[in-house]
């Protein structure tokens, strides 16, 4: 079954006031997902770059608050595990440190701090650094599985600063695992199944091999890991979709994928400074062992505060109506990108 990249476009008629009310036609364009079928609606009008932000105050703020995360704090103020589950209270690679999550939103959750500095700008974030954050979350969700097997819907969450609801600026991931998926974690498991068992073929393998053939939102291939700009994006500026290809869970992801990821990661940081981006969510999405019909993959997403009055970039469209809005077209955005690719 070939990837339907259904989208429509209308034009909407208005009498601009920034030209005397002379009649003005612009495109909205309508697009459907190719697998959830969730509508994004993308309205490119004249834009400006986003001014670079001072993070000084906010980066003052938070250590004049407390960081608990900081190594003054984290001994102190961090829970640890039980000694049945990690007997020393807390698991370390490298020097990222992970412990139970105070505020638990899964069975299994707990927080991966990357290392010791506060504030880590996103040209700062080396490869070493974000390669320890996510062996040593999939070192946790692997003891997870060893003692709890029932538990084997597993993801990393990344909230990197305020915008994108991090309540402390010290980078540090969500990994969490539970006998259920969350709701568009299971929604991705259960449409890939359905298209596995309707057309005999791996859903993320087709959307790859067309991807790559339109080559409009093919960003590049880092070692075993590819790089797109998703059709019907999530996010107003950028959203970018990683594939794992053939790697069906996060526990058995080998390390030289993590390496990739990462290093691709870095790009991915490096073109959205650029850009005057600082923050975003990502998340990391665990198909099943042995299952066969999902790729495990990422998506990033970026967000921010909109000047002057610093609006959120998400409101009843997005929360109450369940429809996606983006501001800038995945192709154009692709082309930006894959310089830092290259």
């Amino acid at each position: 079954m070939a990837i339907d990249f259904k989208k429509e476009i209308s034009f909407c008629k208005m009498l601009n006031p920034a030209t005397d009310f002379s009649e003005e036609v612009f495109p909205i364009e309508f697009r459907t997902d190719p697998l959830t079928k969730e509508v994004a609606v993308i309205i490119e009008r004249q834009r400006h770059k986003l001014d670079k932000p001072d993070l000084s105050q906010i980066v003052a703020r938070s250590l004049e608050i407390g960081c608990p995360f900081c190594p003054e704090a984290i001994d102190r103020l961090t829970p640890r595990f039980s000694p049945d589950f990690i007997p020393e209270g807390r698991l370390k690679v490298g020097e990222a440190i992970v412990f139970p999550n105070a505020f638990p939103y899964m069975l299994h959750n707990a927080l991966t701090v990357f290392n010791q500095q506060h504030f880590v700008s996103l040209p700062q974030f080396t490869e070493q650094m974000l390669e320890d954050g996510f062996m040593a979350s999939q070192a946790y969700l692997r003891r997870v599985l060893e003692l709890d097997p029932g538990n084997k819907y597993c993801c990393i969450a990344w909230n990197y600063m305020p915008p994108a609801s991090s309540s402390q600026l010290h980078p540090h991931l969500h990994t969490v695992a539970g006998q259920f998926p969350l709701t568009y974690h299971r929604e991705l498991l259960e449409l890939s199944q359905k298209y596995y068992l309707e057309n005999k073929a791996n859903y993320w393998s087709d959307l790859a091999a067309e991807e790559k053939r339109l080559g409009e939102r093919y960003i590049g291939t880092v070692g075993n890991t590819l790089w797109f700009t998703s059709f019907a994006p999530r996010s107003w500026q950028l959203d970018v979709l990683v594939l794992f290809p053939e790697r069906d869970s996060l526990i058995t992801l080998p390390v030289e994928d993590i390496k990739h990821f990462s290093r691709g990661l870095r790009g991915v940081f490096a073109y959205m400074d650029s850009q005057n981006f600082y923050s975003f969510n990502l998340c990391l999405y665990s198909g099943i062992l042995g299952g066969g019909y999902f790729w495990t993959q990422a998506r990033l997403i970026q967000r921010a505060f909109y000047t002057p009055l610093g609006i959120s970039d998400f409101g009843s469209p997005r929360l109450l109506l369940d429809t996606l809005t983006a501001m800038r077209y995945p192709e154009e955005v692709c082309n930006g990108l894959k310089s830092y690719f290259e």
